[in-house]
């Protein structure tokens, strides 16, 4: 039982931390209850994602950002095109810099941290990382981390919004590909403010 532990320490801060995040609509508390729990226990900061030693070359992010983010918008307006027969006309959305900061600092970062930061490197702990995806050493930690990731998501907007998941696997390789939570929340940050273009630009 004693190899359990990170998973149940995890399980017990995510029954504190997800109601207290969703039933007072702070999602700051997905940062601060992790970050508290870290400090106080004298563990390394580093070992949670919060360092920028290995961010990624800049080719590195132009390919990601490609591959992903291209068929994204692609797709977007091509199901939206055929199950609406919407148009694309680009518009950026009222109040876009306020938005940039919240889902940066506010949505993003806090996420980040606990579902690829606390919780995918204590469900590593346990399971370890023996595959290799894209060069990158991952375990089962990754897709559960997504999974919890999606399912902490359906108070937000009911079963639907379990597709989540989906963005939660490339966010959790992300941070398993650079050993920090910045490059997974700033792809998380664009991902929702790209998301958010789209759907101001798509036209009945």
């Amino acid at each position: 039982m004693r190899r359990y532990r990170p998973i149940a320490e995890a399980v017990a801060l995510l029954a504190v931390t997800f109601p207290l995040a969703v039933g007072l609509h702070l999602p700051t508390l997905w940062l601060v209850v992790p970050f508290a729990w870290v400090t106080f226990t004298k563990r390394s900061y580093v070992t949670y994602g919060l360092t920028l030693r290995r961010p990624g070359s800049v080719g590195f992010h132009v390919a990601v950002s490609i591959a992903v983010f291209v068929p994204y918008m692609i797709g977007h307006y091509a199901l939206a095109h055929w199950w609406q027969g919407a148009g694309f006309r680009l518009r950026v959305p009222v109040h876009f810099g306020e938005s940039v900061i919240e889902q940066a600092l506010v949505i993003a970062l806090p996420e980040e941290f606990f579902f690829r930061g606390y919780l995918q490197t204590q469900l590593d702990r346990v399971w370890q990382r023996p595959y290799t995806i894209l060069g990158t050493p991952c375990g089962v930690g990754l897709p559960v981390a997504a999974a919890v990731f999606a399912a902490c998501h359906v108070p937000y907007g009911g079963v639907g919004r379990l597709v989540v998941f989906f963005p939660g696997l490339l966010y959790g390789w992300l941070r398993a590909r650079t050993d920090t939570i910045a490059v997974p929340a700033l792809y998380h940050a664009a991902s929702n403010l790209l998301m958010q273009i789209m759907l101001a630009s798509l036209t009945p």
